[in-house]
């Protein structure tokens, strides 16, 4: 089916903070990723995959309207504060960059250099990852027909770098999520993976194992390995009015690991496009209706009318625990696969990824290990 436009309304994302990001092999800010062929020389800790709650919050009709709309510039600069825990259960703060303050000012300015009139494009760059070969094993908001496939082998990049995220609650509860190495040390995943609005707390016990194929720790091919700190931005804790919509808009996070296993593993890119048009969506994570631990892709066209300053909108098939799921176009130019939003949440009428703009851009960098 092809998804009908839907896209949000929501004040937040209608700000001049949320420039209108053009899909190009240029990564000018961005990160071009790694893929390092698996080595042996990196040390994992023991696993034990546990019985968890697979996440994805739903969207009710409407609901996302109603975030609050930040327009005062000292607002919006707090919002993009770094706020975390580390492992040992220190409180982390990292201050928005001075590079982050200038594309705040520039864009409450008006000088942006887009908007939600700028041009977007399309073009064949943008086109299913190759490494989705015909003929895996098939067996979501799911639409239509299940088009999900299996990832057979996830012992191979980019599959080596994607993972799954399984945390703990303050109740003891285990839930789990999708993420993706972006970096040596860096995780990317989304922010209610990392903090629980109903426990008003930290997951704990934050666990990455990379390339999961299966329910045991046998089925785990490159190990497991802790989180050292967790960061998500203020705006997600302070702007919750008890209900998802509320805090969409920040539902973007980021781990750190204790060790840099992306040396090892592969990282895949990511970047902010200006008048990002239409293009193919790559998802791979681990959706909960499938068997426990194993890897699925989803891809699915996004239309440029779908596509907004902060966010998109999609049918690609997604599931509880398809959260924090890298949403990834393939570069043919560069051979590069670059990771453009974060997969996030479900609507009765299409799913929807936290899009990463110019400030989300340098937010990350300043994380970025």
């Amino acid at each position: 089916m092809q998804l009908k436009t839907k896209i949000l309304a929501s004040a937040m994302l209608s700000t001049a903070l949320w420039a209108t990001p053009m899909f190009a092999a240029d990564l000018s800010g961005g990160n071009a990723g790694n893929g390092e062929s698996p080595r042996g020389d990196i040390t994992d800790q023991d696993i034990t995959l546990h019985d968890a709650t697979r996440s994805l919050p739903k969207l009710e009709a409407g609901e996302e309207s109603r975030a609050a709309p930040l327009e005062d510039e000292t607002a919006i600069i707090n919002s993009l504060t770094a706020v975390g825990k580390s492992s040992d259960g220190k409180d982390l703060k990292v201050e928005p960059s001075e590079a982050l303050r200038a594309i705040i000012k520039k864009e409450l300015g008006g000088d942006a250099g887009g908007g939600a009139d700028a041009s977007k494009t399309s073009g064949p760059a943008k086109v299913e990852d190759p490494a989705f070969k015909a003929g895996e094993e098939a067996s979501r908001q799911v639409f239509g027909n299940d088009d999900r496939i299996q990832i057979a082998n996830t012992k191979v990049y980019p599959f080596s770098a994607i993972g799954y995220l399984e945390s703990k609650d303050t109740k003891g509860n285990y839930e789990s999520c999708s993420a993706t190495l972006i970096g040596p040390s860096t995780v990317l995943t989304a922010a209610h993976c990392l903090y629980n609005h109903e426990t008003k707390a930290w997951q704990d016990a934050m666990f990455f194992i990379p390339g999961l194929n299966g329910s045991t720790a046998n089925d785990a091919p490159f190990g497991g390995y802790e989180y050292d700190s967790a960061y998500v931005v203020q705006g997600f804790i302070d702007n919750y009015q008890g209900y998802y919509g509320s805090v969409l808009p920040w539902d973007l996070g980021i781990i750190t690991l204790k060790q840099p296993i992306g040396n090892n593993l592969g990282w895949l890119g990511y970047n902010h496009y200006e008048g990002l048009g239409d293009f193919t969506a790559n998802i791979v994570g681990y959706p909960g209706d499938k068997p426990m631990g194993t890897m699925w892709r989803a891809t699915c066209n996004v239309l440029a009318e779908n596509i907004g300053d902060g966010y998109m909108q999609y049918d690609c098939d997604t599931f509880p625990g398809s959260s924090g799921s890298a949403v990834y176009a393939y570069d043919e130019n560069a051979k590069a696969r670059i990771v453009v939003g974060v997969n996030v949440a479900e609507s009765p009428d299409a799913n929807t990824a936290v899009r990463i703009n110019a400030a989300y851009l340098e937010w990350i960098n300043s994380l970025n290990k």
